[in-house]
């Protein structure tokens, strides 16, 4: 019978691993971490000093989102692991997790400079300039007013882009585009593109100095009347309406910034 005072008890092993009791009973359950020792009296269960780095390896992979049925490909007979082919597959999803965190974390602070800017302009209501880098849209025409628009042309924008788990955050944006020109008005919903994904539909939207304006409803209809002096002689500009990021944000009535550019 080996002795006991050469293993961890299970509350030990569980203080100098961090992995609680429950966790332990539930490795040997799946059959991944069976005790060193089960005393025949007690049935209290002991584990070896070798089991800690095994311990470690299962904590690992549980950080890494890695399900601890698919740990059991790794071992073999007699506690046997395949341990490179175990770190390499942890290292590409350990790779992937981090780069996820970072888009993360560019997405805050980025979201912090929007709220810093349109907070600037928030309370005041008035009309002012920013520069604005260019721009690829996705966008969809529209044969209607956009005083009364409807949310599910955006939804429908949404789901024509697609959904990829693996793409990064990003603060795109998304709303109401209305072209100004001598022959009328052509209206369009819109959703910002990171990159030119070979899709039709698209429009180049021009980098430069934008005269802007927030309010908490729709205002694009008005867009003549609101920045009338502004475009006194001008016959062709191009408004932008997108929701933006403020320090309060409302979510029940998300705040608007309307934009316009004179086009040559």
């Amino acid at each position: 019978m080996p002795r006991k005072n050469r293993f961890f008890s299970i509350g030990d092993i569980s203080k100098f691993t961090g992995a609680s009791i429950k966790s332990l009973r539930y490795y040997e359950e799946v059959k991944i971490l069976e005790p060193a020792f089960i005393d025949p009296d007690s049935n209290y269960r002991y584990y070896s000093y070798d089991q800690v780095y095994l311990i470690n390896i299962i904590q690992f992979c549980i950080e890494l989102d890695i399900p601890l049925k698919n740990l059991t490909n790794y071992i073999g007979e007699n506690e046997t692991i395949d341990l490179a082919t175990l770190l390499a597959h942890g290292k590409g999803l350990a790779e992937k997790k981090l780069k996820k965190l970072l888009d993360g974390l560019q997405f805050i602070e980025d979201a912090e400079q929007q709220i810093a800017l349109a907070d600037k302009h928030h309370k005041n209501q008035k009309i002012y300039s920013r520069e604005i880098l260019e721009k690829l849209f996705y966008i969809v025409p529209l044969e209607h007013s956009l005083k009364n628009a409807d949310a599910f042309e955006l939804s429908r924008l949404f789901t024509d882009m697609g959904y990829n788990e693996d793409a990064p955050y990003e603060l795109i944006e998304f709303g109401y585009m209305c072209e100004h020109s001598p022959s009328g008005v052509q209206r369009y919903a819109f959703v910002e593109l990171s990159k030119d994904s070979g899709k039709k539909n698209t429009k180049i939207i021009p980098a430069g100095t934008w005269l802007c304006r927030q309010s908490e409803k729709s205002q694009i209809e008005q867009v003549s009347q609101i920045f009338n002096t502004h475009l006194k002689g001008k016959d062709s500009f191009l408004a932008i309406e997108t929701e933006i990021y403020i320090g309060k944000y409302k979510i029940s009535r998300p705040t608007h910034e309307l934009r316009i550019i004179a086009l040559h």
